[in-house]
């Protein structure tokens, strides 16, 4: 059940991603997906599973920036 929940909450912030950059969904996947965020989000030690979809997204949107 704990991936169920996990999964729809990576599919929110990728919706989010995707409508703040205007881009697409797919776009917005490959985004997250290549992201640190990304792979941490799998990872309870580093606390994404209770942030805010909001949070996640500006931290993947300021990753993105620093590159």
């Amino acid at each position: 059940m704990k991936d169920y929940i996990l999964y729809r909450k990576i599919a929110r912030v990728i919706i989010q991603l995707a409508d703040e950059l205007d881009i697409s969904p797919k776009r917005a996947m490959l985004l997250f997906y290549r992201s640190r965020v990304g792979e941490q989000m799998h990872d309870p030690k580093y606390g994404y599973q209770i942030m805010s979809d909001t949070y996640i997204v500006n931290d993947i949107k300021a990753e993105i920036a620093g590159r």
